[in-house]
């Protein structure tokens, strides 16, 4: 019975009031409300990414932390939309979860989220619950100090963002985030896991410039509230959202001076919460965060010497540095807890049965795609040898055997943002012809991702919204993708630390209704955890933890808020939250399941 759930203090319309007088927003009840969305549109025209990106040329702007210092870089930035309210909301009523929805099929077709394998609980200690990042869901894009981010540089850029539209207000959890807290809290999820903004506690970026204390500040009183709340917080150092000083001043990842001061932030972060935080991360998915930097618009602010053929390899070579040494800080500074990074993607299967050359194809996958961030942190300190074997050292910078030392083990335990697993093929000419061709458009990493099956061409899973492409729900993959994982890289336990589906053409529905009833998420949820229980009580594999992506819908990336993965509903008129049938299913799965 849903009455009989966790109710917490909240009331939207009326602590909002509280907080600015001038605004009005909708109340936190489940009643249906307009979904018109007024969102922060950049006023670019609706050209491509050809028409060029503009950025200053690195090394331009001289390192200046006074206050006009600060203005000369949200100078690059332009003018930003300002929050509707600039007070942190403080939960007044409390939220009342919504009727059960009805079920989605017959008992006979689908069983209800209590009754999926109702033989197996997850372990004791089980973390269980959402995600987000800082630059998706803050908003208050320049509020209490913050310096600007390559995200708001990125969103602004012609073509930069498929919508136009920035992070500036989005879900402006900045302010709500006691509100979030509590709406996770009511589903009965035990666990959040949200990154922390660099520039909020160092504007500048840099090693030798002032922390932000009003920023130290709020995130302390996140930590707090989600303690209170009983949400354990899940701190990620890094996602994305690089402070625009840096690129401004040297490049960015793109150069060794990163190491630093990505280091002196970490401990910066490590002495504010030590204590309250017990699990971190230092990256999300440093993989993709490598590949975006060497594509518009990011391609016109490197290093001197870097190209975007090299960028992506200059960049996982400094990031994996700025990793070991952040953990060798944590552990140095005696910091509770427990420390890695965030992979991503997935080993693969060959595509077609007994083809040597797919089967090949598996392992370059495997070594490009995870094994470029694993192998140093789990088994050998070094790079995958397919790459070193395929990659000269003017591509990929070559560890020193110091280097290696730091990076192995420098990780306690395996996350995998774990979204889908694919068919892996070999390329049209075969593994062998596009190794040997550095101009064959498939290189270095020949192989390719294949989303339906070589005998009959149906497809590998259900397809998510077009907007993410590279999506598609895959559970029969998940088994194997986690014994892969545990048997490739060993470790203590693994984190599912992200997934999630991005619900087809959601963006279009206009009635809450309709939005509402997201079935094709729902049921990526329902059978991805099914078999996660499968893979720890049949399989001996030490998951620990899952995270659905995403707590609320947010700002996407690059395909803005037009693509939806929250479990819950957003108005970006009023900035009313609405749980989806997927919450309801997390709630009641985790209800039944958990030990």
């Amino acid at each position: 019975m849903h009455i009989s759930r966790c109710t917490v203090g909240i009331g939207l319309l009326q602590a909002i009031r509280a907080a600015h007088a001038q605004t009005a927003i909708a109340s936190t009840t489940e009643t249906p409300a307009p979904t018109t969305a007024t969102v922060t549109v950049v006023d670019v025209p609706t050209a491509t990414a050809t028409t060029g990106a503009y950025f200053p040329p690195v090394g331009s702007i001289e390192p200046d932390y006074s206050a006009e210092g600060l203005d000369e870089l949200w100078n690059v930035i332009g003018s930003v939309e300002a929050p509707p309210f600039t007070t942190t909301v403080t939960p007044t009523a409390s939220v009342a979860l919504p009727s059960p929805p009805p079920p989605l099929y017959p008992a006979f077709f689908a069983p209800e989220p209590k009754d999926i394998l109702p033989q197996y609980k997850f372990p004791a200690g089980f973390k269980y619950g959402v995600a987000t990042a800082a630059y998706q869901v803050e908003g208050a894009v320049k509020d209490e100090g913050k310096g600007p981010t390559m995200w708001d540089w990125a969103s602004r850029q012609p073509g930069g963002v498929a919508d136009n539209t920035t992070g500036d207000i989005v879900d402006l959890n900045y302010y709500l985030y006691k509100m979030d807290t509590a709406r996770v809290a009511a589903l009965g999820l035990n666990t959040h896991s949200f990154s922390v903004s660099w520039s909020r506690i160092l504007p500048y970026g840099a090693a030798d410039s002032p922390v932000n204390q009003e920023g130290v500040d709020h995130y302390s009183d996140v930590i707090d509230t989600h303690l209170e709340y009983g949400v354990e917080p899940v701190v990620t150092l890094f996602h994305w959202d690089t402070p625009l000083a840096l690129q401004a001043y040297y490049g960015g990842f793109t150069s060794p001076k990163i190491v630093d001061d990505f280091i002196n932030y970490a401990k910066a972060v490590f002495s504010a919460y030590n204590g309250r935080v017990k699990t971190w991360y230092t990256f999300n998915e440093p993989r993709v965060f490598c590949e975006q930097i060497a594509s518009y618009p990011f391609n016109v602010t490197y290093a001197a010497g870097v190209n975007t053929s090299t960028a992506p390899f200059h960049c996982a070579y400094y990031l994996l540095k700025a990793h070991a040494g952040a953990v060798k800080a944590f552990r140095a500074m005696n910091i509770s807890g427990e420390i890695a990074l965030k992979n991503d993607d997935f080993v693969g299967t060959p595509w077609r049965a007994n083809n040597t050359d797919d089967a090949e194809a598996v392992e370059r996958h495997a070594a490009f795609q995870i094994g470029i961030f694993s192998d140093p942190l789990y088994t050998t300190g070094d790079w995958p040898q397919i790459m070193k074997d395929t990659l000269p050292e003017e591509y990929l910078p070559r560890f020193t055997d110091e280097e290696k030392a730091d990076l192995l083990g420098s990780a306690d335990f395996y996350a995998i943002d774990s979204y889908r697993s694919w068919f892996v093929s070999a390329p049209d000419n075969g593994v062998a012809a596009c190794v040997s061709n550095t101009s064959d458009p498939n290189w270095p990493q020949c192989n390719l991702n294949m989303v339906y099956d070589a005998q009959a061409g149906w497809a590998a899973g259900v397809l998510s919204d077009p907007g993410t492409d590279w999506l598609g729900a895959t559970p029969d993959g998940a088994r194997e993708l986690f014994n892969e994982l545990n048997r490739r890289w060993p470790s203590p336990k693994i984190y599912v630390s992200e997934f999630g589906f991005s619900e087809p053409f959601e963006n279009e529905r206009t009635q809450l209704y309709e939005i509402k009833q997201d079935v094709a998420r729902t049921n990526y949820y329902m059978t991805y955890l099914g078999e996660i229980l499968q893979s720890i009580h049949e399989d001996g594999v030490p998951i620990a933890g899952i995270f659905a992506w995403a707590m609320i819908d947010n700002a996407e990336w690059g395909s803005g808020i037009s693509t939806k993965f929250g479990i819950q509903h957003v108005n970006y008129t009023t900035l009313e939250r609405t749980y989806k049938r997927s919450a309801i299913a997390l709630s009641d799965f985790w209800a039944a399941h958990q030990s």
